[in-house]
């Protein structure tokens, strides 16, 4: 054979065999996108091999729970109260999703466990397509005067426990993030709708194309019933757009093509509150049952009118990636100010060596004066790149969970921290913890929740 005959053979050898790699690369792509075989069979080896180790090849089964420990203690940490309330927390513990009340001293005065698949025993009944309780999260939660427990898992349903554990009612539904009483009965909670704008191209424009591959999430105001009935529910970029603010919506600087709707999620609502009537005359803008909301996407926070749902107030920072406003009696709104940008969060954990820059900001609404009111001061430091909540306490003080930390914070009306927990998870990890509340014995009608349970 000559070398001009050995040179052809190894070039159409060569070409064949990265011809033949191509082709199988190329159909590994369209069978992913596609489903097609033997993508599903590989899937479902992967999710039965990762549900039975306690490491998977990402980490920890539990690693969607947990955050980095900062060495901040183990429980109680502080106590300087003098009162015997109890502090309602929901988050991870005990390598679950939990809500428990818990003692001044740390004691677990009552808990429930929350278990996705048990709340929502039937396939069909799962909004959420998911293969393990574990892969689902909690958000947004109360306890009721009878020892009720009324929460979301986030992106997935919201359910209401009695004090035993027993399901009352379910709502297989896109609820997330906050759970709050209505004045005149039921509750707020927010709601998503996603829907393909390719499908629905005259949906809402300029977010609706023609040829687009992306989804919309598209938050709602959801009311609920005490009986677990969805009475209303409301687009918020709708009533947005209908108040004249459609230019904060497409205010990012993307371009708008057929093929592109430059955003899927529009306004990551993440809290909805409602002045009471007690506190009504504090707020000269406002009147009762008007509604606070926080919008993340767009550093936003607006005050919606109660009856007509039309946009009273709004304004865009100085917060950075907010959560949670409250009314409170001195007529400004108080906000959780995460006050970091999303890059900080990396495989979803917090970059600890980050400075430590949340705080807690209140706004009048009338001056647009700021103030920040807990998180300047030594002592004070916290980081939460996402989520956050704070309550406010008859004495002026509040209760602050501070997500990424696994902590809770009780200060008073001086700022001084007076009860501190921490979840620690092990050496290295905290359990996350998403809600808090204090919760006085008086406020329990029928006895502490489990009193009464076998």
């Amino acid at each position: 054979m000559s070398i001009s005959d050995k040179i052809a053979k190894s070039v159409f050898w060569g070409s064949l065999i990265v011809t033949g790699l191509g082709t199988s690369f190329l159909y590994g792509v369209v069978a992913y996108w596609k489903d097609l075989p033997p993508v599903p069979a590989m899937q479902e080896i992967y999710t039965q091999v990762r549900l039975g180790l306690d490491v998977d090849v990402f980490g920890s089964k539990y690693k969607n729970h947990l955050q980095p420990n900062r060495g901040q203690g183990d429980g109680v940490v502080t106590n300087k109260t003098d009162d015997d309330s109890l502090v309602l927390m929901v988050g991870f513990f005990d390598s679950e999703n939990q809500a428990r009340l818990v003692e001044r001293d740390g004691t677990v005065a009552h808990r429930w466990s929350l278990d996705y698949f048990e709340h929502f025993p039937a396939e069909e009944q799962r909004y959420c397509d998911v293969d393990s309780s574990l892969w689902v999260d909690t958000h947004g939660a109360l306890v009721t005067e009878a020892g009720e427990l009324l929460f979301n898992y986030e992106l997935c349903g919201t359910v209401k426990l009695d004090q035993c554990g027993s399901v009352m009612w379910a709502i297989s539904d896109d609820t997330h993030h906050s759970m709050t009483r209505a004045e005149d009965g039921g509750y707020w909670t927010l709601g998503r709708y996603v829907w393909d704008p390719s499908e629905e191209p005259d949906r809402f424009p300029p977010f609706s194309t023609t040829g687009s591959q992306d989804v919309i999430e598209e938050d709602t105001i959801m009311r609920i019933s005490e009986d677990g009935e969805i009475l209303e529910e409301i687009s918020i970029p709708v009533l947005m757009r209908e108040s004249g603010l459609l230019g904060l919506l497409t205010a990012t600087g993307v371009s708008f093509k057929d093929t592109d709707s430059g955003r899927g999620e529009l306004v990551h609502s993440n809290k909805l509150d409602e002045l009471p009537q007690n506190l009504a005359d504090a707020y000269p803008l406002f009147d009762a049952g008007d509604l606070a909301i926080s919008m993340r996407q767009l550093n936003l926070v607006m005050v919606l009118d109660g009856e007509t749902r039309e946009v009273k107030w709004h304004q865009v920072g100085p917060w950075l990636r907010q959560h949670d406003p409250e009314f409170r009696p001195d007529g400004r709104i108080s906000i959780f100010n995460n006050n970091v940008f999303g890059d900080a969060y990396v495989d979803d954990q917090t970059d600890i060596k980050l400075p430590f820059t949340t705080n807690i900001i209140a706004i009048d609404p009338v001056t647009s004066e700021t103030e920040v009111i807990f998180g300047e001061r030594p002592g004070q430091e916290m980081l939460s790149v996402i989520r956050g909540q704070h309550e406010l306490l008859p004495d002026d003080g509040m209760i602050i969970a501070e997500f990424d930390a696994g902590r809770v914070l009780e200060v008073d009306a001086s700022g001084d921290v007076v009860w501190e927990y921490v979840n620690r998870f092990d050496d290295d990890h905290v359990g996350e913890i998403r809600n808090a509340n204090v919760l006085p014995r008086s406020y329990f009608t029928d006895g502490l929740p489990g009193t009464s349970c076998q």
